[in-house]
Order: structure tokens, then C-alpha cells, then sequence
């Protein structure tokens, strides 16, 4: 999408918002993790232990493996399809069986190995948000970051790697599902706009696409059945409220 234009998101599982979450942290600690200063360090190494904790307090290995595996039979279905671009479904095909087959080969949690690292493990343990750590608090940490950048920019980078067999594919994921269908322009009367959705099919993912210009920002909500779009206008330090007039936007109801 242009730069210009904003879209919102709302997952309709509690699997997708998982994988969104990751998506963030991964996202997040990219614009951080080659900084100098210790600054960006300490921010690179909050987002890792985030996504540390969302690993381990749910089971994203076998969630991701069943929708990979999902994916894989739905888009097999479409090779005797004329109307696709097949070099880029046996592309696909073969990215999903690859990281299908890596998350297999995996026993346990994947982050066991960044857990057992005493400094991670000591920041875990704290239970605490990462960026509010004092010098009092960790003396290691502390020494930890006045380390020079090239060595804890090196250090953040391993432990990342060790991460790419769950970002990988989480990437690849949300793309094909971001992508699964083309946006339809409609017409949300007085700020709402309400639609029905197939029971036939399984929608993961609905996307709200406005100008960057507007004065107003989409609010969405949604389930099984029905999914509602609402735009709201900042009324300086007081509650939103719905805007009144009609409010033209691209609209997304993505399933795979």
C-alpha cells in the first residue's frame, strides 16, 4: 500500500494475533538491533526477551506447523488451476515445505536455547520490563552494555538467528494471507459500515485501508459471522467519537 494511506488490522483468532504480536516484536527490534548506542541495545534485547515470553506462554510452534500445513493442501489444490502463475505457487509450495520441514525437526521450545543464557535467563527471571532494568538492579546487564557495539550488535544478532526458523515463516504467512484476496472500495455511511461474512469460508485477517489525511481512524471488530468497521475522530484529550459523515475506504477480508 502507498505510503500515503494507512491500514488497520484486526485478526479474527487468537492464532493470528499471536503470529501478529511476533511480527511486531521481529519488526521492532530490525530498526533497533544495528544501532550503536546502548540505548538501542537495551531496546533490541527488550523485544527479544517479548517474544521469548510469547513463545513460551503459548504453543506458536504447533499452531504455526497445523496452518502451514493447512496452506500447503489449499494451495496444492490450485495446481491444475490455468488461471495462476504456477512457477510462483511451486515457489510458495516449496517455501512452506521447508519451513514446515525445520519447525519439525525442533524438540521442545524454540527458544530453550536463549533461555538458558545466563543474562537472558536473569532478565526473564526478573519478570520485569527490560527497558526499566537499572544499573542497580543487574550489575551484568549494566556491563553488558558498556561492551563495544560491534560485540553486542554481534551477540544480538546470533541470538536473533537462532529465532529465523519461527520469524520466517510467520513472515511468510501473514504475507500470503495479507494477499489472499484484492481489496473492495466501500462506503461506510455515517462513520459504520457492517458486512456478514461466508460461512463457507474461514476468515483469518480484515484489513481497513484509508487516506493518511483523514481526521478520523478505523476501529475494527469481528468474529465468525460478522465483522463492523467504525471510524472515530480525536476530540483533543476527550473520547473519541464517530465521525458523521460518509467515509469512503478499501476494504479486505482476507482467508486462506
Amino acid at each position: 500500500m502507498k505510503e500515503n494511506h494507512i491500514t488497520y488490522e484486526q485478526p479474527l483468532n487468537e492464532r493470528l494475533r499471536q503470529f501478529l504480536r511476533l511480527e511486531h516484536l521481529f519488526q521492532q527490534s530490525a530498526h533497533t538491533l544495528s544501532g550503536q548506542t546502548a540505548w538501542e541495545s537495551r531496546s533490541t534485547l527488550s523485544c527479544l526477551t517479548d517474544i521469548i515470553e510469547l513463545l513460551s506462554r503459548n504453543d506458536v510452534k504447533t499452531d504455526l506447523l497445523k496452518f502451514l500445513d493447512s496452506i500447503q493442501n489449499n494451495l496444492s489444490q490450485l495446481k491444475n488451476n490455468t488461471e495462476i502463475d504456477h512457477t510462483q505457487l511451486i515457489s510458495i509450495l516449496a517455501q512452506l515445505d521447508q519451513h514446515y520441514g525445520k519447525l519439525r525437526t525442533i524438540n521442545g521450545n524454540i527458544a530453550q536455547t536463549l533461555k538458558e543464557h545466563h543474562l537472558i535467563n536473569s532478565l526473564l527471571q526478573r519478570n520485569a520490563v527490560t527497558a526499566t532494568v537499572n544499573s542497580f538492579d543487574m550489575p551484568l546487564f549494566h556491563y553488558w552494555l558498556k561492551q563495544p557495539a560491534a560485540e553486542r550488535i554481534a551477540t544480538l544478532q546470533d541470538w536473533y538467528d537462532t529465532l529465523n526458523v519461527i520469524r520466517q515463516p510467520i513472515e511468510l504467512v501473514l504475507d500470503l494471507i495479507r494477499n489472499s484476496t484484492e481489496p473492495t472500495s466501500i462506503k461506510a455511511e455515517q462513520g459504520f459500515y457492517q458486512q456478514a461474512l461466508d460461512n463457507n469460508r474461514t476468515f483469518q485477517l480484515i484489513r481497513v485501508t484509508i487516506p493518511m489525511d483523514t481526521s478520523y481512524f478505523a476501529e475494527i471488530s469481528g468474529g465468525k459471522h460478522r465483522i463492523s468497521v467504525r471510524f472515530l475522530q480525536s476530540q483533543n484529550h476527550e473520547r473519541p467519537v464517530q465521525t458523521l459523515t460518509d467515509v469512503p475506504f478499501q476494504l479486505s477480508c482476507c482467508a486462506l
